[in-house]
């Protein structure tokens, strides 16, 4: 894991602690009086540091209790400390961005290993809020723990999605400790006229079941792919523990609940350095700048069967752009992204940061053509990279059925902005005359989907 390469310091830094007070005063004075949630926050800051020190010849649950949110902090210092070291930790958008990134990874682990229950799940959203881990505009992602030992029940409705898919995870394959160990495509759930479905997840080959688990199994999730965003209906997904269905939730005990903040606070401390880690070592260290990869099937790596993939990072000059070619294929959808450096997808319900091909322009020779530069070129495909100077280009290919020959390969290229009409077949008739509008229908789509 990650986070053993960091020893955590002793006590908590001042900065940290009044940081937390402000959090947790702005959360109760909601529910509390102003008086009450102070002195509510202030107990509970003052319980970190001075229990930590004595939780050693101590038993009580309170001590306990203490010492893992102290634990907590001091993954969250070291993570912050973590991030601030990164050469990633340049521009002053890029310092911002590591703190969001930071922040993010908070609500994940407190949500992933305080809030979440695997005998009675909840679905946890990777939402336009806590996007990390390259993940895709066009997608909503829905994750619950799960019992590999267990049943569960996955329900819901389609809606108008262009895919659904259903993944398990054993560990945390995306921090190198893990695996794939299940998978449900899109063409072999059976949707009902409706749209509804209900899949049966188990370890015990007697209950038949649509995805057989691996006692290992971790963590089960939904993905919903979206195309055209003006005009699809968002889908949901629920998911059942079988045989729990009306038992009371029980209360955590102290126990129990000091070992889950501990864990949040590994989590968060992994979360936070694995991801600019991995931007470093397979996109920048991997190619030159402004280049793109050759198209990779992911499944013969052990990803999702069907799904193509080819990635790049830019860097841009004054005066410069990245145009990529990405021609037309067989696949049921392909799409072109932007990702921060800490790897966390770029604003994309109020700027342009990320096409699929149902929004896109195609150009007169068949092929799809994207502008990526820090000013509008007035293109209707500019993937805007939201004052960066650097990140990363992910581009997919799902429901793929055989291969993408070469000739259908993404490629890229640096122009001057003064070149762009010269290098892009039909500029001047693929100019947008309403970014306003292309703006407003994508945030509307996003407010649909994620009940914002």
């Amino acid at each position: 894991m990650y986070f053993l390469s960091f020893s955590p310091p002793a006590r908590v830094c001042p900065l940290l602690r009044t940081l937390f007070h402000t959090l947790f005063h702005t959360l109760f004075r909601t529910l509390f009086s102003r008086a009450q949630a102070r002195a509510i926050a202030l107990a509970l800051l003052a319980t970190g540091p001075a229990v930590a020190s004595e939780a050693a010849d101590a038993g009580s649950s309170q001590d306990a209790l203490g010492a893992a949110f102290s634990h907590y902090l001091e993954q969250l210092q070291g993570a912050e400390q973590a991030l601030r070291a990164h050469p990633f930790y340049g521009s002053d958008v890029e310092r911002a961005g590591a703190y969001s990134h930071l922040f993010r990874s908070v609500r994940k682990s407190i949500e992933q290993d305080i809030l979440q229950d695997r005998d009675f799940p909840y679905f946890r959203s990777l939402d336009l809020f806590s996007r990390e881990g390259g993940d895709n505009p066009d997608q909503k992602y829905l994750f619950a723990p799960i019992d590999g030992t267990g049943a569960y029940r996955v329900w819901g409705q389609r809606g108008d999605a262009t895919r659904v898919e259903i993944q398990v995870y054993a560990g945390k394959p995306w921090a190198g400790n893990g695996r794939s160990a299940g998978f449900i495509s899109h063409d072999d759930i059976a949707f009902a006229d409706d749209g509804s479905f209900s899949l049966r997840v188990s370890s015990r080959p007697a209950d038949k079941p649509d995805l057989l688990l691996p006692e290992d199994a971790s963590e089960l999730f939904v993905r919903f792919i979206y195309g055209d965003w003006q005009a699809q209906r968002p889908g949901a997904a629920h998911i059942d523990r079988i045989g729990y269905e009306g038992r009371p939730l029980p209360q955590p005990a102290s126990k129990q609940l000091a070992a889950d903040i501990r864990q949040a606070g590994d989590e968060l401390y992994t979360a936070a350095v694995t991801w600019p880690r991995f931007v470093e070592q397979r996109y920048v260290n991997a190619r030159p700048a402004n280049t793109l990869s050759p198209l990779l099937d992911t499944s013969t790596l052990g990803g999702v069967p069907g799904r193509w993939m080819s990635s790049g990072h830019f860097q841009l000059a004054p005066g410069q752009a990245v145009v990529l070619r990405i021609p037309q294929t067989t696949a049921v959808y392909q799409a072109v992204q932007l990702t921060d450096p800490w790897f966390a997808s770029l604003e994309y319900g109020n700027r342009t940061s990320s096409f699929n091909r149902e929004q896109s322009l195609q150009a007169p020779d068949g092929a799809y053509y994207y502008v990526l530069s820090a000013q509008d070129p007035g293109y209707q495909n500019w993937l805007d990279p939201v004052g960066l100077g650097r990140g990363a280009m992910l581009l997919r290919f799902d429901g793929v059925n055989g291969d993408i020959p070469k000739a259908q390969w993404p490629s890229a290229q640096v122009v001057a902005m003064e070149d762009l009409a010269s290098a892009i077949p039909g500029f001047a008739t693929g100019q947008l005359k309403d970014r306003e509008a292309q703006l407003a229908a994508r945030r509307r789509h996003l407010q649909q989907r994620f009940g914002r």
